[in-house]
């Protein structure tokens, strides 16, 4: 970590959080063009606060980490990349920019302390109810009410409704139902360990299904396993460690029995065999096109021949997109910036901080990033849920931050413990020899 400074106040933003989240929460359809420049809420959201939080992350006490330089890092690959495309997409590629990297900073720069991620969370609550109401409308009526209402309004063409076993798939305002079955996964990991009840983490898995989508559903069954796994083993402080050694121990079994292993779990992350093989089908195209540009990608213009159907078909993988997009290499750095965001990257400090509400949200947010990176395995992200993806990263590095400078704060306490410590007992093994020398010059003295 690289200091920039001393010790912050920790201010609550409550303006900044209604105002990201509620540009989180509008439709991307309310499009405006400024000098040409496509616009939605959120991305005017992040332009508004994009300077003021260059000021503010940079102030007196903050301190840069690992996960700064690889979110850098994304947004010069981004743009090295596109210059060597044939389309050269300037515009769509600094929006990408803009949307991630700059909702990372934003989210570094006002979602810092406890004060300001406690009023986060409680506008989050908000947003989140307005959001699967608007999604139970969409249930009620059978009609896709929302989007078409604002499609209207901007004389876009109607979102016809899409069913799966019957129901209906709710968009709510996302413009897709598998972002907002995304956005109720994320949902419902900070509540459960926010609220520690499953009060609005019951809220967010209804949301879910609404949405009827397969790789957010077993995603949101993930976290509930994850988050029941947590609380009975509370005790035990080598907990992560057994997971990760368990999961381990699958991945290699799976690579071990099936032939094609990728291609195996893929199938197996979606409720319908039909969409689980289409998506084994994309995967296995896409690394071929990967293969033969590796390094740059193929920007934003078509890479596959007319007639590859599974080329000019959709790809439903962030992963797969942006490898095709940017290379591998951006893969790799938004890898990197997602694991550094809480993975442990400071001195041998050993002590914990006692206070339980930060360690659960050190804890949810860090299965909020784990699940942006595994729900993208089957679904892309664009527009508000990229940006949100964004936030979230930036808000488990600031508690990162928070984590070593508290930690960092107690170790001096401790050592100003232990000398006064040694320093008393140093007095008290002097004092019964002056006490005893007192009372011989009074005896020798006394009548």
């Amino acid at each position: 970590m690289i200091p920039v400074g001393g010790s912050p106040a920790a201010p609550s933003n409550g303006f900044v959080a209604w105002l990201v989240l509620i540009g989180i929460a509008m439709p991307s359809s309310m499009t405006i063009f400024l000098a040409g420049i496509k616009f939605i809420p959120a991305r005017i959201v992040i332009c508004l606060l994009l300077i003021p939080a260059f000021f503010e992350l940079f102030r007196r006490g903050r301190r840069l980490g690992a996960t700064d330089f690889f979110v850098c890092a994304v947004s010069v690959w981004m743009l090295a990349a596109i210059s060597q495309s044939a389309d050269q997409s300037w515009s769509s590629t600094v929006a990408l920019v803009l949307e991630f990297c700059g909702g990372y900073i934003v989210a570094r720069a006002y979602f810092f302390g406890r004060p300001a991620l406690q009023t986060f969370v409680r506008v989050f609550k908000v947003i989140v109810v307005a959001i699967v109401v608007l999604a139970a409308i969409d249930h009620l009526t059978q009609q896709i009410v929302t989007i078409n209402t604002i499609g209207a309004l901007w004389g876009l063409p109607n979102e016809h409704p899409e069913y799966r076993y019957g129901m209906l798939r709710a968009f709510s305002t996302f413009p897709h139902p598998i972002l907002y079955g995304t956005f109720c996964v994320i949902a419902g990991a900070i509540f459960l360990y926010s609220e520690r009840t499953f009060l609005y983490g019951g809220l967010c898995f209804l949301g879910c299904l609404m949405a009827m989508s397969s790789g957010p559903l077993m995603s949101f069954m993930i976290v509930i396993a994850i988050y029941c796994y947590d609380c009975a083993m509370q005790r035990y402080p080598w907990r992560w460690q057994a997971l990760m050694a368990s999961l381990a121990a699958f991945l290699v079994a799976v690579f071990v029995v099936a032939n094609k292993p990728i291609s195996w779990m893929i199938a197996n992350l979606t409720l319908d065999p039909a969409t689980g093989y289409f998506r084994v089908a994309t995967w296995d195209n896409a690394f071929q096109y990967i293969g033969l540009s590796p390094l740059f990608g193929y920007g934003f213009a078509a890479y596959a021949a007319e007639d590859d159907f599974f080329g000019r078909a959709s790809v439903d993988s962030v992963w797969l997109v942006l490898a095709l997009r940017f290379g591998v290499p951006l893969v790799i750095f938004v890898i990197l910036a997602s694991i550094t965001s809480f993975c442990w990257s400071g001195g041998g400090v050993s002590v914990r901080r006692n206070d339980t509400y930060m360690n659960n949200m050190r804890t949810g947010f860090t299965l909020v990033v784990v699940m942006f990176m595994f729900i993208g395995i089957t679904v892309h992200y664009w527009n508000n849920v990229w940006i949100f993806w964004g936030i979230c990263i930036g808000i488990r590095a600031s508690l990162q931050e928070e984590y070593f400078r508290s930690q960092r704060s107690l170790v001096p306490d401790r050592r100003s413990k232990a000398r006064a410590l040694r320093f008393g007992q140093a007095a008290r093994r002097v004092s019964p020899q002056a006490a005893g020398h007192q009372v011989q010059r009074s005896d020798r003295y006394s009548p």
